[in-house]
């Protein structure tokens, strides 16, 4: 059976499920990814207009992504490795089935550091925690590399020592905790490059139904880590949000260590909502591209739980912030949670005067 994502024509085996992870096979594609494809395409047109020619989908499957990538974005030349010998060949079969040229591997990703990459992209069954080091190892000068994690769970603090024997950091359950996990996953994978003295940061970072996806600019350097590092800290949640620098004093029950810059580059999502066609990707941009850059948000129907009082609509609070003088925006985290750089006495008389 042949089916269609995008420009790009694809050989569907078994079940494929429209929602969640799926089930790894052979031959494994979900098309519940397709928006995150969607994405990963635009991103790649725009890594081509900085320079980028050499790209890898590390994690291939049936290679949807990568045949992606060399089907719809000028000038990337693709390389897709899957050390699955049954994926590999169903690679090959859509690369033909949509006449484009393709490098396929047939090898363990961790084997391919002696090859150098413009972007690497790894996008694995679960967490991407073990292919990280490689990932980062085979971006050369000035490249970006892109991960997913679909074990939301873990990193949402759901299971608690599986996020810290994978990543290295305490979740937080609760509110926020979308937030907290996207930022503990940034915060690893910029550690993970900063041990190779190499300066990862998030260019264009969303949660998105089951997976968290991360886009990182890489740049080589010891001073480049350095910088980057100055980013990793705390978060704690005590009456309203409290963040704070790696080193600086903190008490108990902190998530992290983990990011607290900026999440993403406004320029990048600009481009991306110019370029984009799928009404889906538009729409999640468009709120993107409007979102407060600063750490955590807040979810107005456990204020109105907490005050007693009946759920206001969103653009009212919005509104009733920015007359007081303050930053506030909707956030893609939740259609039901605000960012805002007011504290939390603030933010409880503008739900108390509505």
């Amino acid at each position: 059976m042949i089916g269609r994502e995008g420009k790009t024509k694809i050989l569907l085996y078994g079940d494929a499920r429209d929602k969640g992870p799926g089930t790894k096979r052979d031959r494994f594609y979900n098309p519940a990814m397709g928006l995150d494809r969607d994405l990963c395409v635009l991103f790649c047109s725009y890594a081509v207009k900085q320079g980028c020619k050499k790209f890898l989908d590390g994690l291939g499957a049936t290679g949807v992504r990568g045949i992606r990538i060399a089907n719809e974005v000028q000038g990337a030349e693709v390389h897709i490795n899957e050390i699955n010998p049954v994926s590999y060949g169903v690679i090959k079969k859509n690369a033909a089935l949509n006449n484009v040229s393709v490098n396929a591997i047939n090898e363990d990703l961790r084997s391919l550091c002696r090859n150098k990459y413009d972007y690497v992209d790894i996008d694995p069954y679960g967490s991407p925690a073990p292919y990280a080091l490689a990932a980062f190892q085979m971006v050369r000068g000035k490249g970006f590399a892109a991960f997913t994690a679909t074990d939301k769970a873990t990193l949402c603090g759901v299971y608690e020592r599986a996020c810290i024997r994978r990543y290295g950091a305490v979740p937080m359950r609760g509110e926020g905790m979308k937030e907290i996990g996207l930022r503990i996953l940034v915060g690893f994978l910029v550690r993970t490059a900063a041990t190779l003295d190499i300066g990862a940061y998030p260019v264009f970072s969303y949660s998105h139904d089951h997976y968290f996806r991360v886009y990182l600019r890489v740049e080589k350097g010891a001073k480049k880590g350095n910088e980057a590092v100055e980013n990793i800290g705390w978060i704690c949640r005590d009456n309203g949000w409290k963040v704070r620098k790696f080193g600086e004093e903190r008490g108990k029950k902190w998530a992290g260590p983990l990011w607290i810059g900026k999440l993403n580059d406004s320029s990048v999502i600009k481009f991306m909502y110019e370029k984009a066609e799928s009404e889906r990707a538009k729409k999640l941009l468009e709120i993107m591209g409007q979102e407060l850059q600063i750490p955590m948000y807040y979810e107005s129907s456990r204020i109105c739980s907490w005050l007693k009082i009946p759920q206001p609509k969103l653009s009212r609070v919005i509104e009733k912030l920015a007359e007081k003088g303050f930053s506030a925006s909707r956030t893609h985290f939740s259609e039901d949670a605000f960012k805002t750089d007011a504290d939390m006495k603030e933010i409880e008389r503008a739900f108390e005067r509505l």
